[in-house]
């Protein structure tokens, strides 16, 4: 006797609203970094350094500045809800069989201990 299963492995791609910012804006921080950027890339790696600051005290200082847009639109960025904008689940969806045994301790393979598979990376 043989333990089979079927998996399925497909992406999806997330995505919040769209939010402008006014760089200029983020001149004014005190409680991190200011920027000081120039160019596109440079504010969008500011942001991402935000995103690992505590961004609420961030988003304090925005208004307490009078900035109430941009800390509005740096809170939706961060914590808006992600909406699917792309998957491959309907059509590049890459299906195939493993043979092996259930064990949980095979968390990260979905507690299936693969001896031999169908998938050809």
């Amino acid at each position: 006797m043989y333990t089979l299963r079927r998996a399925e492995r497909y992406t999806n791609w997330e995505a919040t609203k769209a939010v402008e910012l006014n760089p200029e804006n983020f001149r004014d921080l005190t409680v991190v970094d200011p920027y000081e950027g120039e160019t596109e890339q440079d504010f969008v790696d500011y942001v991402q350094y935000l995103y690992y600051e505590d961004f609420y005290e961030v988003c304090e200082e925005l208004e307490d500045l009078g900035y109430v847009d941009d800390a509005d639109a740096l809170s939706m960025l961060f914590e808006g809800e992600m909406e699917i904008y792309s998957s491959t689940t309907d059509k590049y969806a890459t299906e195939w069989f493993d043979i092996g045994e259930e064990d949980a301790e095979y968390r990260k393979w979905g507690g299936f201990n693969v001896h031999h598979s169908t998938l050809e990376e």
